[in-house]
């Protein structure tokens, strides 16, 4: 079964990775009988029986009135899907594990109907109207760095939906995904400072408040008095006066792992960015400049993204 599947892959991905725009010409275009279609043939074929069997001239009229609908119909649904190009496929970055929803524009010369893609489970489906019509496609996120869009589907039932009619294209787009930011964020490296006076929540001497426990705080810092008091566990919070510029290293971060360490730097840029602190960080190779904003903050998370290439998809 195994071996089947396989082959299958191989013959629907025959083309391999393919270059926008992609029209699905007769070539490309698949044709089965719906659930419905096959009831409708078991159907017909019955009633096909029973006019030959007692002799029935209007049944038999009636069944050959059928077969000739059922022929329009597979003509509709296939004229319905053939020409349709897969014109443009646009997706915006996401975090590690997150979905990604990519527009799909397909384009024919003349109005088509219910363009359904499923892949993800759920049902989008399109019209195509004025020229034009859009699709949505979601796809889960599974490595970081650019990962390749998998093979795309489109079918379509249209009108009577007794037949499916479908196509396959696997474009040549990459999609680009950050590193998982670590949550809950941990708090600033105390190496990090530079420049000037801020009060940033990194650990410190100097006692600012309590919080509620979150896991990996050490059990010297618990309000033990609070916690007595309420039903949930509180520790203390310390702040120091660190510089309002924030350096993040890549080689601080000591024997962590790779991913880990991507991850808890992503943390550290969405943080700083949301607090409107200049930050910089610093990976082998990529040394970024030392302020704040979106065209910053997009660079930060591009390179933490690319670094060593990206992972493997699993």
């Amino acid at each position: 079964m195994q071996a089947i599947r396989k082959r299958l892959e191989s013959f629907f991905n025959r083309r391999g990775r393919e270059d926008l725009p992609v029209r699905f010409d007769w070539r490309r275009i698949y044709v089965l009988p719906s659930k419905p279609g096959l009831f409708f043939a078991v159907i017909w074929f019955v009633m096909l029986m029973a006019g030959l069997n007692f002799n029935n001239n209007m049944g038999l009229m009636l069944v050959f009135l059928l077969f000739g609908m059922a022929q329009v119909m597979l003509l509709k649904t296939f004229f319905n899907m053939r020409n349709v190009t897969l014109n443009s496929i646009k997706a915006e970055p996401v975090f590690l594990g997150e979905e990604i929803e990519a527009q799909v524009e397909l384009t024919a010369a003349n109005e088509r109907w219910q363009l359904i893609n499923d892949s993800s489970g759920e049902i989008h489906e399109a019209h195509i109207e004025k020229g034009s019509g859009y699709l949505l496609w979601v796809v889960r996120s599974i490595c970081r760095g650019r990962q390749p869009l998998p093979r795309f589907k489109l079918l379509t039932r249209y009108p009577m939906g007794m037949f499916t009619v479908w196509v396959y294209a696997t474009p040549k787009v990459d999609v680009l995904v950050y590193p998982k930011p670590e949550r809950p964020v941990p708090e600033y490296p105390s190496h990090g400072g530079l420049d000037g006076d801020q009060s940033l929540p990194v650990v410190g001497d100097e006692l600012s408040g309590i919080r509620e426990y979150q896991v990996g705080d050490p059990v010297r810092d618990i309000a033990w008095k609070k916690t007595a008091q309420t039903d949930k566990t509180w520790v203390k919070q310390f702040e120091v006066t660190k510089g309002k510029h924030m350096l993040f290293d890549f080689d601080q971060l000591g024997a962590l792992d790779l991913e880990l360490k991507l991850s808890r730097l992503c943390a550290w840029v969405l943080q700083a960015e949301h607090e409107n602190v200049d930050y910089q960080i610093k990976l082998p190779g990529f040394i970024s400049d030392m302020t704040h904003g979106a065209a910053h903050l997009a660079s930060c998370l591009e390179a933490l993204a690319m670094y060593g290439g990206g992972t493997s998809p699993e």
